[in-house]
């Protein structure tokens, strides 16, 4: 493929993809809710050739040569926005209360959209096929949008599985991807603490829950600290503490909740294993009902070697070879993508968003916005990507 007249039909839709992307990003739909995005996609799928199908309710599968031997290639990007309201001053903000695409899933479909037109232009050129995934509801949503979609037949045929991630915690200009462990596998829980309430001028008569919860989370630090031993491979956060109503009452419950990242089954165990001691001995220490819940998310997201090598590889040659590398992976954040790396050889990798000499928001934070240079640079490295696999 001639690269240089790649890049110019890629400068050609940026505008478009833009505007789609800004219009995406005003108008945010959480998990199983992505029927407006659907429709934006689906009517771009067919006006490029494409006869795409529903997957998983909201999301869209689409083949470029279903009817050509070879292998295929998938190729995916996540559509939902998350449950939380957005900050700034764009004037594309978000128009939908509760809702915002803060995590740069507005960008990720708008990339794939626009590999989508460009490999169309070019099918005849490839020796296979390639598989658009345009997944519904990878945030926080029970199992994810994977699971569904997986399940529902989407990669049955498919050898490989490529996707991306902005990342604003990285420079601009970086990729950043590596073999094995990515990304961490995630858990989360509930603590509920039972004591006995009463008026807050006697706590002699009462078994206070807000003091033993709050012990409880100190105690929760050790976990890590001292369940573990020097290489880690945790994190455990306590993340909501609710307890009370009135400033002279002492409640008969408090809850905590949390989340555990951990990068193998055995440190995961452990853990586990350390929370239920230390909830166990809270309980026993204070005089309260402790019940903890433990609430199983997704997987560690493992890339292929091979398919990691690919990514590296083909980073290098648009980025430069320093700007390619491992750093700072594995992370612990969690991703649905993680269900397809189980059943096919795939990888994730990411691109650098922080711009030099700024605070730029990350992902989730409510100023997040998705940097529009990097919608040409995903396209062209999705591009080339399938570009070395069905050559």
């Amino acid at each position: 493929m001639n690269w240089k007249i790649i890049r110019k039909d890629v400068e050609a839709l940026r505008k478009n993809l833009v505007e789609i992307r800004h219009d995406l990003h005003q108008n945010p739909e959480l998990g199983f809710e992505e029927t407006r995005t659907q429709g934006i996609v689906r009517m771009w799928l067919e006006n490029h050739g494409y006869s795409p199908t529903d997957s998983a309710g909201t999301g869209l599968i689409a083949d470029l040569n279903p009817r050509k031997d070879g292998p295929t290639i998938a190729l995916r990007a996540d559509m939902d926005a998350l449950p939380m309201d957005e900050g700034g001053v764009l004037s594309y903000r978000s128009i939908i209360p509760g809702k915002a695409h803060a995590c740069g899933h507005d960008g990720h479909t708008t990339i794939l959209m626009g590999a989508a037109a460009i490999l169309a232009r070019h099918r005849e050129a490839f020796a296979g096929n390639v598989r658009l995934l345009f997944q519904p509801a990878e945030e926080g949503v029970r199992g994810g949008g994977a699971t569904v979609m997986v399940a529902q037949g989407a990669l049955e045929g498919i050898d490989e599985v490529y996707g991306l991630h902005s990342w604003p915690g990285w420079p601009k200009g970086e990729l950043r991807v590596a073999a094995g462990p990515v990304m961490a596998q995630v858990n989360t829980f509930d603590i509920t603490v039972r004591g006995k309430g009463g008026h807050g001028s006697q706590p002699q008569v009462c078994r206070d829950p807000i003091v033993a919860a709050s012990h409880l989370v100190s105690a929760i630090q050790t976990v890590v600290s001292r369940g573990l031993g020097f290489e880690g491979g945790a994190v455990v956060s306590v993340c909501s503490f609710q307890a009370g109503t009135t400033h002279n009452v002492i409640p008969d419950e408090a809850v905590l909740s949390g989340t555990i990242r951990t990068f193998d089954e055995a440190t995961c165990e452990r853990v586990l294993e350390r929370l239920r001691e230390v909830v166990r001995g809270t309980a026993r220490s204070f005089g309260v009902q402790v019940e903890l819940e433990i609430d199983s998310g997704f997987p560690v997201l493992s890339n292929d070697s091979a398919c990691a090598e690919v990514v590296a590889r083909i980073g290098k040659q648009v980025m430069g070879e320093g700007a390619v590398s491992a750093k700072d992976l594995p992370m612990a954040g969690g991703e649905d993508f993680a269900y397809y790396a189980q059943n096919r050889p795939s990888a994730f990798f990411f691109l650098g968003a922080q711009l030099e000499g700024e605070d730029t928001p990350v992902c989730h934070h409510p100023k997040f916005d998705f940097d529009d240079d990097l919608i040409p640079l995903g396209i062209e490295l999705f591009l080339r990507i399938v570009a070395d696999r069905l050559a």
